[in-house]
């Protein structure tokens, strides 16, 4: 399926291609980094079954074959131009996926951001842009007669922060971000939402590094435009959260960095008290430096996130990832990364079906890649991963079907070219 919406992008961006001697002409000095890739992808569950569902009696199902192979061709331009103290900064790409035998499946992705990095006088610095983007939603988050065509999730956002130096060592920081996200497929339009961002906080460095330690306040007021009904009710399902947390960035002794957040939210709704949250969250990275051609890293984190149905308002995930990365040569290096989360679907309001049970999953991925850089310009990459899904019977009491696990092995080769 390929949208108007996702063809438009896509013509541009070929123009562009076309005009950009003429833009690496009138900006020469400056850093302008075209590229173009492609990619062949094999999964052998593209629409995310349960080994115990009978593919052949689904009539999407095309000779009970669960197996699909995708041809990706990708195009994007990066950019920084440079202007006295100012930088402005642009990344895209596009990506247009054709499926072998599913065409429904067929889409275009695609990310543009614009940010303008600026600083006034000697106490002032910050930035300000904007961004859109278009991915495909997860198949397997929906029932399964739902999974035939792809949802784009198409997001629009403007964004901006101010630093202002307080002494050598100590910045003030504020920022704001408005992000409407929107459904391509009508069905899914329940899940539309806007919302708006404001933050406030501090941050104090370390002498002569950009190493950190903050403290900082979010409030985030939104919004579900396209209204629920909720027991022959019309709701909005307007919310808004706060967040107080302690944030780092922090180099030690040059092989380990530690990043993260950690601190408290709150979600309140207008219309069912019943959804509301409160508890920790945060994410916490470190990346340790073993040798000179081995690295390791890992993260932990607790976060909530947007969902809406009837039975639910948040997604809590929970999960840590681990991995490691190894230089071969010079020009060949290999990763190894595992990856486990479990998501609780929360925030029922007991008005609908009273007793229904949350639904929670847990997802794993084992993942091995490699990278070889033939020469400085040409990026050839490959993936081999596997990932299972593990639900709980409130899947199936939400009218999700009797079989909701899934295992999918899924192999990607890439090639790129930077000119």
């Amino acid at each position: 399926m390929t949208t108007p919406a996702g063809a438009r992008p896509w013509r541009l961006l070929v123009l562009g291609a076309f005009l950009l001697p003429a833009a690496a002409n009138a900006l020469e000095g400056d850093r302008i980094r075209p590229f173009a890739g492609l990619s062949y992808t094999y999964q052998d569950n593209v629409f995310f079954l349960d080994d115990r569902i009978d593919a052949g009696a689904l009539s999407f199902i095309k000779g009970g074959q669960r197996s699909d192979q995708t041809l990706g061709l990708r195009a994007g331009l990066d950019m920084d131009w440079y202007y006295s103290r100012q930088t402005f900064a642009l990344r895209s790409q596009i990506t247009n996926n054709r499926h072998v035998t599913y065409d429904s499946l067929n889409y275009n992705a695609y990310n543009v951001k614009g940010t303008w990095n600026w600083v006034v006088g000697e106490r002032w610095d910050g930035d300000a842009g904007v961004e859109t983007s278009q991915v495909a939603s997860n198949l397997y988050d929906f029932v399964t007669g739902d999974r035939t065509d792809r949802n784009l999730r198409r997001l629009n956002a403007l964004f901006a922060s101010a630093m202002l130096r307080m002494s050598p060592d100590w910045k003030l920081r504020g920022a704001v971000r408005y992000a409407q996200t929107r459904s391509s497929i009508a069905r899914f339009a329940v899940f539309d939402r806007d919302e708006l961002t404001l933050e406030a906080g501090s941050r104090y460095y370390s002498k002569g590094t950009d190493d950190f330690i903050g403290l900082n306040f979010r409030v985030l007021e939104g919004e579900m435009p396209n209204r629920q009904i909720v027991s022959s009710l019309a709701t909005v399902n307007a919310y808004r959260q706060y967040t107080a947390e302690g944030v780092v960035e922090y180099q030690a002794g040059g092989s380990t960095k530690v990043t993260g957040n950690l601190g408290y939210t709150t979600r309140r709704h207008d219309d069912f008290p019943q959804r509301d949250f409160s508890g920790l969250t945060g994410r916490a990275a470190v990346r340790y430096a073993l040798t000179g051609k081995t690295t390791l890293n890992g993260s932990v984190s607790r976060e909530i996130g947007a969902w809406e149905d009837i039975t639910t308002n948040y997604i809590l995930t929970q999960g840590f990832d681990a991995g490691i990365s190894q230089a071969v040569t010079e020009k060949v290096s290999v990763q190894g990364s595992y990856q486990w989360r479990k998501r609780d679907f929360s925030g029922d309001p007991g008005i609908v079906v009273i007793g229904l049970p949350s639904r929670s999953d847990t997802i794993q991925t084992l993942a091995l890649s490699a990278v070889w850089l033939p020469v400085r310009t040409v990026r050839l990459d490959s993936t081999l991963s596997r990932t299972n899904r593990s639900a709980n019977g409130a899947w199936a009491a939400n009218g999700f079907g009797t079989f909701n696990d899934f295992e999918v092995l899924t192999l990607s080769v890439g090639a790129q070219v930077t000119f």
